[in-house]
């Protein structure tokens, strides 16, 4: 499920590293570094982001939704419309994030 950068087309990367700026608010990492991004798919203008949450009981999802929204949004090129995807299969667990963030957080 991880996302590399270096698979995605040059709009699709653009949308990653707006991911990097959006911050999971209670963990305190990035969505991408987290796993929590499941993919970035651009087709006919509309730019999908399929994410999930750490846990289907995330008090803060509304937040961060609006913050992958707004950081996503000031990325796309003119014309563009994003599609947001929230989906729970596969559920997230810290086994998802990357190295450098487990040992950020002291989970390595």
């Amino acid at each position: 499920m991880t996302l590399i950068f270096n698979q995605l087309n040059a709009n699709e990367q653009r949308i990653y590293t707006a991911l990097q700026s959006v911050i999971d608010p209670e963990i305190g990492e990035n969505l991408i570094d987290l796993g929590l991004v499941y993919g970035i798919n651009i087709h006919d203008h509309i730019a999908t982001v399929t994410f999930t949450m750490t846990s289907y009981a995330c008090p803060m999802s509304e937040m961060v939704i609006d913050s992958i929204d707004d950081a996503v949004s000031k990325a796309l090129g003119e014309g563009m419309e994003l599609d947001l995807h929230l989906v729970w299969e596969p559920a997230w667990d810290p086994s998802m994030m990357c190295a450098e963030a487990k040992q950020r957080l002291g989970w390595d």
